[in-house]
């Protein structure tokens, strides 16, 4: 059930640079974009299930999620409004604005580089040490996390050249990891790995602490060999990140000659976006056979694992 009152049309503002990207890895081309637009929109109308934005804009997040592989869009569609109302995610979404999660924000914790890398994708800073998780739930760093994520992917630049997180440990200690249970990192992780529309090209962690190795333990046995190639660990050496952004454009505390890091433009751009979250929670599954009830986790459900 496609939700038509947004349907405008594709206005492209793309460089030539990111053009002949989207071409050569995604296969998109003004006419594969327009054909497959329309078929990914056809299958979203024919589907009762859904409630959703079938603008062109909206549509061709998930088509270059997916190199306009139109089931494969379709499918990543479905299971990204699916994921939201299972029983077991519910702690997750519920309220998913960015008034909600303030106070992460002011606390540092997540914020994206106002420069792109080298390669044109997106940086985005993850500071988990400074969470006090006897101050807010795990939940509210999720949420931030999710926002974030969704803000950077409306930028059609972000949505050809893709993602790249910096995952500063620095100050994680056994409060942090407790919370990092196996159950939850496989639900954090099918949700990055196969329900977002988003390329991510890789995480970099720094500062790690000795407990990163049980951390990681609990972690990869959920993830995909070809999202374990994406995962660099640094340490406190960091000269290989240069490699990646640019050194003028790099945070001083990561080697480069950059001001140190602060998240405040970024925490005043996602809180400005209130009313576009609010919007947000309009659409979804409306009824989907494909669901099981679950009940929910015996587990804490404040225990989640952001990357």
């Amino acid at each position: 059930m496609a939700t038509k009152e947004k349907d405008n049309e594709y206005i492209c503002t793309l460089s030539e640079k990111f053009i002949k990207q989207a071409e050569e890895e995604l296969f998109e081309t003004d006419e594969s974009r327009t054909k497959n637009i329309k078929i990914l929109r056809e299958k979203i109308e024919n589907c009762q299930e859904l409630h959703v934005r079938t603008d062109d804009a909206y549509l061709i997040r998930f088509l270059r999620a997916k190199k306009f592989d139109c089931e494969r869009a379709f499918q990543l569609i479905l299971k990204h409004f699916e994921v939201k109302c299972e029983v077991k995610n519910k702690d997750l979404f519920r309220n998913m604005r960015p008034s909600t999660v303030k106070h992460v924000l002011e606390d540092g914790v997540t914020g994206v580089l106002p420069h792109r890398d080298k390669f044109g994708r997106r940086v985005l800073i993850f500071r988990a040490g400074k969470w006090n998780p006897s101050k807010y739930p795990l939940p509210d760093i999720f949420k931030t996390n999710f926002m974030t994520l969704s803000k950077v992917i409306q930028e059609e630049e972000t949505q050809v050249a893709g993602v790249v997180v910096i995952a500063d440990l620095k100050g994680i200690g056994i409060g942090h990891v407790t919370q990092m249970t196996p159950f939850y990192a496989k639900r954090i992780a099918s949700l990055l790995q196969d329900c977002f529309p988003m390329r991510l090209k890789g995480v970099h962690y720094v500062n790690e602490p000795a407990l990163f190795d049980v951390i990681f333990a609990i972690v990869q046995q959920f993830l995909r060999r070809k999202f374990l190639e994406r995962i660099h660990v640094h340490g406190k050496n960091m000269s290989k990140l240069a490699d990646f952004v640019d050194i003028d454009n790099l945070p001083e505390e990561y080697g480069g000659k950059a001001p140190p890091f602060s998240n405040e433009d970024w925490t005043n751009t996602l809180l400005a976006c209130e009313e576009e979250f609010i919007e947000e929670e309009k659409y979804g599954v409306v009824k989907s056979t494909s669901m099981k009830e679950e009940s929910p986790p015996k587990q804490d459900t404040d225990n989640v694992l952001i990357f």
